[in-house]
């Protein structure tokens, strides 16, 4: 039997389209006006009703033709940011409290308690810890509960 992601396969247009341009609407709307090369344009799309519902999937080209990798560059910019100034941003979000209250103290209710937790945890008098020499066991950790934090988000808050 064939589900639906068989025949969304298999009814694929693909085409490059150029963004020419961007605007929002009162009612908060997106409109978004893309160029599609005359030899690339598909019929089904020339010959649709007006109103008709199309999904779309986007993916940004590098100039070679390869697929920009948005994900990897987030990562690497997290990366770069090191565990101090991690640590730091993860103790202000609201959903990491909640991750911390969940798995480590129910009281765990503000910036100033996440950070004592997450000194706690990871074995360190403060954050500014987490970037000095000699404490690799203690980045070890941290990034140990930032990427179970990020698979907790992910499982449990899409």
């Amino acid at each position: 039997m064939r589900t639906p992601a068989d025949i969304a396969i298999d009814n694929v247009l693909a085409f490059d389209v150029k963004k020419d341009g961007l605007t929002q609407r009162q009612n908060g709307d997106w409109v978004i006006r893309l160029t599609v090369a005359q030899l690339d344009m598909h019929q089904v799309i020339v010959n649709a009703n007006m109103g008709t519902i199309f999904q779309c999937t986007l993916v940004e080209k590098n100039d070679d033709g390869t697929a920009v990798d948005h994900k990897a560059m987030e990562r690497d910019k997290w990366a770069a940011l090191g565990a101090v100034k991690q640590a730091g941003i993860r103790c202000k979000d609201k959903v990491f409290q909640a991750y911390l209250r969940e798995h480590y103290e129910e009281t765990i209710m503000d910036e100033e308690a996440a950070a004592e937790c997450v000194r706690y945890v990871c074995h360190v008098l403060t954050r500014s810890d987490l970037g000095k020499p000699g404490f690799s066991d203690q980045r070890i950790i941290w990034h140990d509960l930032d990427n179970k934090f990020q698979a907790w988000k992910a499982k449990e808050h899409g």
